[in-house]
């Protein structure tokens, strides 16, 4: 495992995951969403995003986290190890929420200084709606991808834990 892609729904452990194995690996991660969101929630440009993703999966070794099915083109051929954190929608969402009024209550940024609100979480823009309507969309895609791309190591879990063994 030198290239590895992380994917799963928003809440599912991609970044937390993704960290925990660059440190264990010594590779460097990338977190899809710290490329694409500027400032104020606003949306890195297409080519710039594209070239820094190029960017990231130009090394050897790497670990990205991160759906972006539009870009996927540029590193899933690169890859020969895809993570896929299929956990089940009622723990994601909780998963979201929490990590949402915890963030909000600290006042932790994330994604290049970027924050939680309540009226963000409540908004057309909400990361819950984005739970959801990821959540069918990215299993009918992944199910897909895993038929067509056999020849890369697939590892799909339904539970993440501490004590989860990812055949690393």
């Amino acid at each position: 495992m030198k290239r590895i892609v992380i994917i799963g729904t928003s809440g599912s452990g991609k970044t937390t995951l993704g960290k925990h194995l660059a440190k264990k690996l010594g590779y460097p991660m990338t977190d899809l969403d710290d490329l694409y969101w500027l400032p104020n929630w606003t949306r890195r440009p297409k080519k710039e995003f594209a070239s820094l993703i190029e960017k990231a999966a130009s090394h050897k070794e790497w670990i990205i986290c991160g759906n972006q099915s539009r870009y996927r083109h540029l590193f899933w051929p690169k890859a020969d190890t895809i993570i896929w954190l299929d956990l089940p929608l009622p723990l994601l969402l909780w998963r979201t929420v929490r990590r949402s009024f915890r963030n909000m209550k600290t006042k932790e940024t994330f994604c290049n200084g970027n924050y939680e609100s309540l009226s963000r979480l409540f908004s057309s823009e909400s990361i819950l709606f984005y739970v959801i309507k990821g959540y069918f969309k990215h299993r009918k895609d992944y199910l897909h991808e895993m038929e067509v791309n056999t020849g890369k190591k697939w590892i799909r879990t339904h539970s993440i834990t501490p004590e989860s063994d990812l055949s690393l």
